[in-house]
């Protein structure tokens, strides 16, 4: 699928594609390098919504990739830019996750708090069955969202605040719906498991903001200029990084060092109810990445 106009922007998933864990992952490296060499755009687009862009770029330069806050999109930085179109200025957003998320919600206009850190203010106020209710009197502002990403610290009572703000009637948005994430020790559970049981108590769907979703991929067009036909998307997982670029209408690249395997691209290709998920490249590792531009005409 080359485009007679060629390659301008090269926009990468960081896990499974640069690293895993804190293992720098074979070519990738010298295939980003050769990006920047060519002139071409570089973008990282994350559905991890934990770290701020500031961390993921110190994270890039100390693992030695090109780097950059401006080079980052992460499915926090896409929330927190839809809700600020949607709320006022200072609107309270009760958030399910980590601080680099509340930071880029803050960054927005939007006054966002951890729920682990509105239940213990909550409790301190006063004891009681009011204190396990984020909507309660006495409390702070009921939210007018509430967002959900990775969270680590999850628990019932975090669960209930959750529950108790959608069902008072605050948007539920989720950062991405990703049931796991790799590590060097295999899949962990991921923002997805966590976005499943918040729906389940509340008995309401969340709007998504990452991948597959195509909010990621309007914020990467917004911000570089560059038109989806003349981005290269890579990724390592079906579901969600090829999903994205495939509806977006980028150009796709699935490296095999991450969480898809060749048994599950051999199961994919042989469904044809998943052909939205099959890449029109496939490399072992980034380190077939120049070759692959030289094809592009990038």
């Amino acid at each position: 699928m080359a485009r007679d106009d060629g390659i301008r922007l090269v926009a990468c998933d960081l896990d499974g594609v640069l690293w895993r864990g804190s293992r720098v992952l074979p070519g990738a490296r010298e295939g980003l390098q050769e990006v920047v060499r060519r002139g071409l755009d570089l973008r990282y687009v994350s559905n991890n919504s934990t770290a701020h862009r500031e961390s993921v770029s110190e994270r890039l330069r100390e693992m030695g990739f090109p780097y950059g806050a401006e080079r980052v999109l992460t499915s926090g930085f896409a929330t927190a830019r839809w809700l600020r179109e949607r709320l006022p200025e200072g609107a309270p957003v009760l958030v399910v996750g980590e601080e680099g998320l509340v930071r880029e919600l803050c960054e927005a206009g939007l006054a966002a708090s951890l729920a682990s850190e509105r239940l213990a203010s909550a409790a301190s106020a006063a004891a009681g069955p009011d204190a396990l209710d984020a909507t309660a009197p006495g409390t702070a502002a009921a939210p007018a969202a509430v967002v959900v990403g990775m969270d680590r610290s999850f628990c019932y009572e975090t669960l209930a605040a959750a529950q108790a703000s959608i069902m008072g009637g605050a948007l539920f948005v989720a950062t991405n719906s990703d049931a796991t994430f790799p590590t060097p020790d295999g899949l962990l559970p991921g923002s997805g498991s966590i976005v499943a049981a918040v729906a389940a108590a509340a008995g309401a769907e969340p709007v998504v903001m990452g991948k597959p979703g195509l909010a990621l991929a309007e914020v990467l067009a917004s911000v570089t200029g560059v038109p989806a036909a003349q981005t290269l998307f890579v990724g390592d997982r079906l579901s969600t990084d090829i999903a994205m670029g495939r509806a977006a209408g980028m150009v796709t690249l699935l490296v095999m060092t991450g969480v898809t395997d060749e048994d599950d691209l051999r199961a994919a290709a042989g469904d044809e109810r998943l052909e939205h998920v099959l890449p029109d490249h496939v490399l072992p590792d980034l380190g077939g990445l120049p070759g692959l531009l030289d094809e592009l005409g990038a």
